[in-house]
């Protein structure tokens, strides 16, 4: 995961002693690594997918763990009667909560007031490992000058890779040759059956899989515009920061999350439907002044805001209160 390696290298850098557990699936000798570590305090990202088994370990070590919030967590968990009992009571006994935005602090205080004092915003940092030189388009096999959108995203519903290849579709109904990239694991099989035969029969459709973090850039650096389609966001793309890091204009949808993050005809612009898609697209390709002016505004915007030395600070901070507090 893209956070939580971001924020286990700087705060390394901090002084504080990391150890990053996968839960899904959960490594069967989990309980003996823990307690050979003996950790302080637990960090879970996501309250169900991390935080049911950091609570437990908590519990056993007796030591407190926190929690920090996605869009899953909020957005589906939260609203399914089932999970949201399971999530709320992860959240009672954590010691902390994070999530990225004010919006979504808000969003977890409305669903839980008990919890609401527990809350606070950390934004994303933005940081990429160093990377590995690729010539993708050489390996898609384009032009320099062929028009080519990415959206880097895992195959999965919410993040709706479907809208993304409809969209270019009438973009191209347009005029405009563009192609698509889709770079991400294939989480969901249903979903990636539909890719697959859009796959079949599109040629300027291209799949890519997971991409290693180190390869990351030369796929941003290959594309035109970086598209967001997803159905919501826990807040901060990655993949949106990521772009607008590398100075790649950002196209997303306008959805609670991506909005608090690209803000239209700013830092980026925005869509509700593959309609507008392509004709937003259709304005990033061929106005060459908006295309600078939101290129260089969102660079602005990360580099002020996105610093990941000062989000591993603040983790840091919410540990050392958790701490003070035991829990």
């Amino acid at each position: 995961m893209t956070t939580v390696r971001r924020l286990a290298t700087h705060l390394t850098q901090l002084g504080v002693t990391v150890q990053v557990m996968p839960t899904q699936p959960l490594p069967q000798d989990a309980d003996q690594r823990v307690r050979e570590f003996r950790p302080h305090l637990i960090h879970a990202f996501h309250a169900v997918k991390a935080g049911i088994v950091a609570h437990q370990m908590a519990q056993s070590l007796r030591v407190p763990f926190v929690v920090t919030l996605t869009g899953t967590d909020v957005h589906d968990d939260l609203k399914d009667a089932q999970r949201r009992l399971v999530v709320a009571a992860v959240l009672r006994d954590a010691a902390a909560i994070v999530t990225f935005t004010p919006e979504v602090a808000e969003e977890v205080r409305e669903a839980v007031p008990e919890v609401a004092k527990k809350v606070c915003v950390i934004p994303q940092g933005v940081w990429l490992p160093p990377q590995e030189g690729w010539d993708v388009r050489e390996h898609l096999g384009l032009t320099e000058e062929t028009p080519l959108l990415l959206l880097p995203a895992n195959i999965r519903k919410v993040k709706r890779p479907m809208l993304a290849i409809e969209g270019v579709a009438k973009l191209r109904q347009l005029g405009v040759d563009a192609h698509l990239l889709l770079a991400g694991a294939i989480l969901e099989t249903d979903e990636w059956q539909r890719v697959e035969e859009a796959l079949k029969h599109h040629a300027w459709l291209h799949f890519l899989g997971a991409v290693p973090p180190e390869r990351m850039g030369s796929v941003y650096e290959a594309a035109n515009i970086v598209l967001n389609t997803s159905l919501h966001e826990g807040g901060m793309a990655n993949a949106l920061l990521e772009a607008m890091w590398l100075k790649r204009p950002v196209l997303a949808s306008a959805v609670m999350g991506n909005t608090s993050l690209v803000r239209h005809e700013e830092t980026g612009l925005l869509f509700r439907d593959a309609d507008e898609l392509a004709q937003q697209a259709h304005r990033l390709l061929t106005d060459k002044a908006l295309r600078q002016r939101l290129i260089d505004n969102a660079f602005v915007w990360v580099q002020q805001h996105c610093d990941p030395t000062k989000e591993a600070q603040r983790y840091r901070e919410v540990y050392a209160q958790a701490l003070q507090r035991g829990g």
